[in-house]
This record gives structure tokens, C-alpha cells and sequence, in this order.
């Protein structure tokens, strides 16, 4: 699948190649999925965690290149699976969740069998351990960074707002 050539809605060819480490990138836009085993218990906190703190997501806007991120817990509460879709290169993408929002991962993946903690020199090794890269996958957007994408919304909606007062909206 690396080097696979796809065609856009806006007719760019982009090329999927690796995303650094692991994982793929196809123009901007790289993905990123875990899996890994869960602590004893750890599936009933993990979800109390993502569920008690209506402001987590806004704590993971800091880190202005990740278009999403998922968590899901399965096989009867053993594993997890991290997905995420982000700009950039995997070395990059790992050191801002260590600078940016190191206590809210460590508070989501201290659940994880063996985590080191993101700030730990082993964090990379532990993460390329488990990260699995994807088979398939599709990015709607691969030539936009998330950046370009806000910077589009504002664009619009200023638009918006203009053709409204001119029309007395």
C-alpha cells in the first residue's frame, strides 16, 4: 500500500508513503493506531476518565496538527485501540504529547499494561511495540493540515457574516 498513488476530489495526486516510525501518511496527513493490553480494571477507569472531563477534549486542542483520536475498548475489556489521524511525521506528532498534554495522556494511558509515561526516554519504543500500521485507510483531506482547515472555516464564516449584512440578515 506505501507508494500507492490516489487521486483527490480536487484532482491533486498524493502518494501514501510512511509516516516515519510506523504508520502511513498520505501528503500531510499521518495515522497512527495502538493496540495494547489494559491493567486489570483498567477498561471501567478508562472510561470514567473519558467521560468525567467535559474540558479533555479542549486540552487535546493544543496539539494543532491531530484531526481525531479514538479510544475504543474491546475484547471483553482487555484492550484498547488509540487511533489517530494527525500532521506531520510520527516523531514530531509524539514529542507534542510530550510537551504539550503529558498529564492527560499519562491520565488515559496509565490504564495501559506497562506504560512508561510519555515523558519516559522509552516512551517511542513502547509506542512502535504496539502501534499497528493500518491496512486501509482513507484521508478526505490529505493535502490540508488541520491549520488550513481552521483557517478555511474562518474564512468562510466571515464570508457568511459579510453576505449577511449586506443583505440585512
Amino acid at each position: 500500500m506505501i507508494n500507492e498513488k490516489n487521486e483527490n476530489k480536487q484532482n491533486q495526486e498524493v502518494e501514501m508513503e510512511t509516516a516515519g516510525r510506523v504508520g502511513l501518511r498520505l501528503g500531510k496527513v499521518s495515522e497512527l493506531t495502538v493496540i495494547a493490553p489494559l491493567k486489570e480494571g483498567g477498561a471501567e477507569r478508562l472510561r470514567k476518565k473519558l467521560s468525567n472531563n467535559p474540558d479533555q477534549m479542549e486540552v487535546m486542542a493544543r496539539i494543532a496538527t491531530v484531526h481525531d483520536m479514538r479510544w475504543v475498548i474491546f475484547d471483553d475489556d482487555k484492550r484498547l485501540l488509540f487511533a489517530t489521524a494527525y500532521d506531520g511525521d510520527w516523531d514530531a506528532y509524539i514529542d507534542d504529547f510530550g510537551t504539550k498534554i503529558p498529564e492527560l495522556l499519562d491520565h488515559f494511558f496509565s490504564e495501559v499494561v506497562d506504560y512508561p509515561g510519555i515523558n519516559d526516554p522509552t516512551i517511542k519504543d513502547f509506542i512502535a511495540k504496539h502501534q499497528v500500521t493500518a491496512t486501509g485507510w482513507y484521508c478526505a483531506y490529505p493535502n490540508s493540515t488541520v491549520r488550513d482547515i481552521w483557517r478555511g472555516e474562518r474564512s468562510l464564516k466571515a464570508f457568511n457574516d459579510l453576505i449577511d449584512a449586506v443583505q440585512g440578515y
